[in-house]
């Protein structure tokens, strides 16, 4: 089967003013925090949230966010894709992974990430820099996972016999996520182990992403099946067959919005933004599936088949309340049900 998750950036409101109003602000958190609750009487396996800053989205601390929705649900799974490791130490990621373990009853799902560069640099945090406490954390993160009791030694961070507690309530420890985008990135995560998302590419691309996943994951006894992949989608539904072109256009210009009001979310299109019309045709058609429900589930499923993946992560265009709300139970009731009953073997 493929298996639905929401997929949630949490954007901010769409006025400028009510940004700046915290009655406005209070409301907009209130809403999403309702939807999010909601989802668990849905046709959703859970919520991945994202890690953002100084743009668009109004999650910081997606840990907080889920830490709340957990004592408003019973059956949602709940994680980040992913925490940025190089905003924080590799101790305090791994203690609140296991605190959320034990608040979520065990229904906790851990992702981490390197983080997105234009980010980073806003604070002075360099690719090089980045990339080396991400790969100290993550190996303080498997090691804490494994013992419990760590020592590491390394440019970033020192330390022996450091006992990090609580351990996590799911043993031997809670699926582990990472994103992929590149052959490199994914044979990393398939030698480690963990389970991987890929997105901003066509299902050919991930499909061979993909491949050097399952070569690491092999090489080191790792399972690899569709149960370890996922792809992530942004989805708008239409009404009739032939509004097909007309919501992919729409769904690629509110991402292209979000992305001028966000120096962090760039992907190597972004220089396109000043140029909207070149812009909108250098997003993956792949990347934005529109139609109506069934359009939505047939390439959905088309393309998990060959990328072979079982997890399908689902982010909406919509910044309209009512809209967000109405392609929530849509694709809960009508299209979720069609990737559950799918064959991705």
């Amino acid at each position: 089967m493929i298996k639905p998750w929401l997929f949630e950036f949490f954007h901010q409101p769409v006025d400028d003013v009510a940004r700046l109003d915290p009655q406005a602000v209070r409301e907009h958190f209130r809403w999403y925090l309702d939807l999010w609750t909601r989802a668990d009487s849905r046709d959703f396996e859970g919520i991945f949230f994202s890690e953002h800053h100084f743009g668009a989205a109004y999650s910081p601390s997606p840990n907080l966010l889920v830490s709340h929705i957990a004592a408003r649900t019973t059956r949602l799974r709940l994680g980040v894709l992913g925490s940025v490791t190089p905003y924080a130490t590799p101790w305090r990621i791994v203690e609140e992974i296991a605190m959320l373990d034990h608040l979520t009853d065990g229904r906790l799902e851990i992702g981490v990430v390197s983080g997105i560069p234009p980010e980073l640099a806003v604070v002075g945090i360099t690719p090089d820099v980045a990339g080396a406490r991400h790969k100290e954390v993550i190996d303080v993160l498997d090691a804490a996972l494994a013992r419990g009791t760590v020592s590491h030694h390394g440019t970033q961070w020192n330390f022996d016999d450091l006992e990090i507690l609580p351990r996590p309530f799911q043993q031997p420890s809670p699926p582990v996520w990472t994103a992929v985008r590149s052959a490199e990135s994914a044979e990393r995560a398939g030698r480690r182990g963990w389970k991987a998302c890929g997105g901003f590419l066509s299902a050919k691309e991930l499909s061979q992403v993909f491949d050097s996943y399952r070569d690491g994951a092999t090489a080191n006894g790792h399972p690899c099946g569709s149960e370890q992949i996922a792809v992530r989608r942004m989805v708008t539904f239409v009404d009739k067959p032939s509004q097909q072109r007309e919501g992919l256009h729409s769904a690629k210009r509110a991402l292209l919005e979000v992305l001028h009001a966000s120096a962090g979310t760039l992907p190597p299109w972004a220089a396109l933004l000043d140029r909207p019309d070149e812009s909108i045709a250098a997003l993956s058609d792949e990347e934005f599936v529109s139609g109506t429900p069934a359009q939505v589930a047939e390439q959905l499923i088309e393309q998990c088949q060959v990328i072979g993946a079982g997890h399908l992560l689902v982010a909406f265009s919509e910044r309209d309340y009512a809209k967000l709300e109405h392609s929530h139970h849509v694709f809960s009731t009508e299209v979720a049900p069609l990737l559950r009953s799918a064959d991705v073997s």
